[in-house]
């Protein structure tokens, strides 16, 4: 199993940690947002997910291209593509973003 650790500025006066845990096949990313906390999608996952390094605070920035190797293959990737390939409708993104969720809580 391995972690990689992210501090990310946000709305809040303190950064979010965004997490990330590969274990196998699986990859996990959590924050510490309120939308994280809530178990929703998130941009500060999925902007480094996307090997984006804009609002990250902490000295890790370069390991963005870890998580980012970590995401091939996974069912977080999956979900990804399927939520960014989707139809356009409301109830349909709705759906695709809470499968987005699951995939990266799990």
């Amino acid at each position: 199993m391995e972690q990689e650790d992210f501090k990310v500025k946000g709305s809040a006066k303190d950064p979010y940690e965004v997490t990330f845990i590969k274990d196998g096949d699986s990859l996990t990313a959590l924050c510490t947002c309120p939308a994280g906390e809530f178990g929703n999608v998130c941009k500060h996952r999925t902007s480094i997910l996307d090997g984006e390094l804009t609002g990250i605070v902490s000295d890790n920035a370069e390991s963005v291209t870890k998580i980012v190797q970590w995401l091939v293959g996974s069912d977080v990737e999956a979900a990804l593509v399927a939520m960014r390939e989707g139809d356009n409708d409301k109830d349909t993104q709705a759906a695709l973003k809470r499968n987005l969720a699951r995939a990266m809580n799990t």
